[in-house]
């Protein structure tokens, strides 16, 4: 799946305002995430949504898991919002069965798992309001995990 995204908001009490993640498009390469081996890239299998990185996990046709993750500050009396946009593709046929799975956290807070029944042509933006984490750092995580056939990225 790909992604992108960050945190920013603004209220009357909140003082820094903008985008918290560092290199949230990944157009600086594999700099400033944490991420398995080849998530961040170039590759032309699959198209960034914009530029020319993009975070792909998954999408082996075997057993894997791929993590992408990075620590953020999200300051005290800000609204936050992470928002990304995500493709999911798949080669599984299935209508009814999760058997590939992508996880978004926010701390220990699970924000939302999509899976090969989500697959859909281009990219769709997600936001999740994450002002309730305001004031703590916490890891921005993405978990995909994919069983032992059929792709899905």
């Amino acid at each position: 799946a790909g992604t992108g995204g960050g945190t920013g908001g603004g209220t009357t009490t909140c003082t820094t305002t903008g985008n918290k993640l560092l290199n949230p498009g990944f157009e600086s390469g594999n700099v400033s995430w944490t991420a398995s081996t080849g998530v961040i890239t170039t590759d032309a299998g699959q198209a960034a949504r914009t530029g020319s990185y993009k975070a792909w996990l998954n999408g082996y046709g075997q057993a894997a898991t791929d993590t992408l993750t990075q620590s953020v500050t999200i300051p005290s009396g800000c609204k936050a919002t992470l928002s990304f946009y995500v493709h999911i593709d798949t080669a599984e046929t299935t209508t009814t069965t999760a058997y590939d799975k992508l996880t978004v956290k926010a701390g220990s807070t699970t924000l939302a798992t999509y899976s090969n029944l989500n697959a859909a042509t281009g990219y769709v933006l997600k936001s999740f309001d994450v002002s309730s984490l305001a004031g703590q750092t916490v890891t921005i995580g993405f978990s995909g995990t994919e069983d032992a056939s059929a792709q899905t990225s």
